[in-house]
């Protein structure tokens, strides 16, 4: 599952949104959760290593890096 944060009205900053999803997040490993704020995807896209995913740090991953669900 992928998320993107956006910038949006009246809200934190995508940056801090993705943080505190983090924050908050615990890991599943049936499915693999990742996120990104809108500007890293438009400004570098998803092959490179924007995605990060729920339960491993503050790492960076392409889109087809990403880890397979178990």
């Amino acid at each position: 599952m992928l998320f993107v944060f956006a910038p949006a009205p009246r809200r934190a900053a995508p940056d801090t949104r993705e943080a505190a999803f983090h924050d908050r997040a615990r890991p599943n490993w049936r499915i693999t959760v990742a996120t990104t704020t809108l500007h890293r995807l438009t400004r570098d896209g998803a092959d490179r290593p924007v995605w990060r995913v729920v339960g491993h740090g503050e790492d960076r991953w392409a889109l087809t890096a990403l880890p397979k669900p178990r």
